[in-house]
């Protein structure tokens, strides 16, 4: 599952490459419907895919690489959130120029051009508003992206606590195995000498008795 979510986040950067790029161009000469429709279509499956990462990313199980994805999406959302609302002022400055410079003429007066580019201004103008719509819908997720890392991080600075503690009780063990093992050794020590004491105790008996018995049988 990490590696499927790895693939989609891959995915999800690459796009929001792209809208960085088409962002650009908004405004320019390059500006055209068809640019619109293809931000509206990385859009829309960026849109889809944060709620699809999001979904799989509180279904993994806590691990370090969980941790990393977690960091990752936060980072590429807030990214997506970011060009999201730079499209958005930007198509709208683009449209307030365009309307303004319609509403000076009339009808009647319009050249086929300025009919062209009212007809351009009402597609752009729908395309706005979805745009605003994700805007809005991208501030009510990033709450639950947001708490989604918060408690990646608490997880993280939990396990780093606990790996702190288990160091410090591993170290407490070792020192007490070099203690244990020290008495250890005090005590072979003297369990040898003692041996070594009662050795020669029993010869000195044994030499007195056998010394005592060839004394009575002379």
């Amino acid at each position: 599952m990490a590696g499927l979510i790895e693939r989609d986040l891959k995915q999800y950067t690459s796009r929001n490459n792209r809208l960085e790029r088409q962002s650009a161009r908004i405004g320019t000469a390059s500006e055209s419907n068809d640019l619109w429709d293809r931000i509206e279509d990385e859009m829309s499956k960026n849109k889809a895919l944060s709620k699809a990462l999001l979904g799989a990313l509180k279904k993994l199980p806590e691990s370090s690489e969980k941790s990393n994805l977690v960091k990752e999406f936060g980072t590429q959302y807030k990214r997506f959130q970011s060009i999201v609302n730079q499209i958005n002022r930007r198509g709208s400055m683009g449209t307030e120029d365009m309307a303004e410079s319609a509403s000076s003429r009339t009808n009647d007066h319009m050249t086929l051009q300025e009919v062209k580019n009212v007809q351009e201004l009402d597609k752009k103008a729908k395309k706005i508003k979805q745009v605003y719509r994700d805007v809005q819908d991208l501030a009510d997720m990033f709450q639950d992206v947001a708490a989604l890392v918060d408690t990646q991080q608490e997880t993280v600075d939990q396990i780093t606590v606990n790996v702190e503690k288990a160091k410090v009780h591993t170290e407490g063990a070792a020192n007490e195995m070099q203690q244990a093992d020290a008495y250890l050794m005090a005590a072979r020590r003297r369990w040898c000498i003692i041996a070594i004491i009662l050795i020669i105790l029993i010869g000195v008996i044994v030499g007195v008795v056998l010394a005592v018995t060839l004394g009575n049988n002379n």
